[in-house]
């Protein structure tokens, strides 16, 4: 189909216009996905279609119904390999990332438990009278804040559950985004990869 730059531009937005409601509606967010589709693409089709050579109007209506279909397909397509990822990423790899930071942070307070047992060793070796400790020279020991409850860093087992306690669906959500892995489908021109 030959057209013009100005309908080729709007052409692009229709299709990422459409996208876009396709995205929201498999996010859940129904009304935003309304929206575009009832009040932003008639809009848009309709100055794209008077944009066209009169002879093109019937290939333009087929245009749009193939485009509709493979972006729906696209974002199912989309959809479906982001469900496989996170599923990755809950089951295997977020917990193999704990598990290094947990065990990271357990010869962290080892090394220090040791330091603490010589520091204290030659203070006591050093002085013939016990040292005194007095009330302005206790601390509270560090801590890490984990969402609704603080975990002191002396507590490593607190620690642990703590890391492990985080909401890995919603740290997976957050990697992966399914506008993302769409954007990243369109732009490699991937026909669906995976049966419905």
């Amino acid at each position: 189909m030959k057209v013009t730059d100005r309908a080729q531009q709007r052409w692009d937005a229709i299709v990422e216009r459409f996208r876009s409601a396709c995205i929201l509606h498999r996010d859940g967010k129904e009304w935003e996905s309304r929206r575009i589709i009832k009040e932003e693409l008639p809009p848009l089709i309709k100055l794209w279609m008077q944009m066209l050579p009169s002879g093109l109007k019937e290939d333009a209506k087929a245009d749009l119904r193939d485009m509709f279909t493979r972006e729906q397909s696209i974002v199912d397509q989309g959809h479906k390999l982001q469900k496989l990822f996170k599923e990755t990423l809950v089951k295997r790899i977020i917990p193999q990332v704990e598990e290094r930071i947990a065990s990271k942070y357990r010869s962290l307070y080892v090394t220090k438990l040791e330091e603490n047992k010589v520091k204290r060793q030659e203070e006591l070796a050093g002085s013939w009278v016990r040292p005194s400790y007095s009330e302005e020279q206790k601390h509270t020991p560090l801590g890490f804040n984990t969402g609704d409850r603080r975990v002191k860093l002396g507590n490593v087992s607190d620690m642990i559950d703590a890391l492990q306690e985080t909401d890995s669906e919603a740290l997976a959500d957050s990697i992966l985004s399914l506008d993302d892995i769409v954007q990243g489908m369109n732009e490699a021109n991937i026909d669906p990869i995976l049966k419905a």
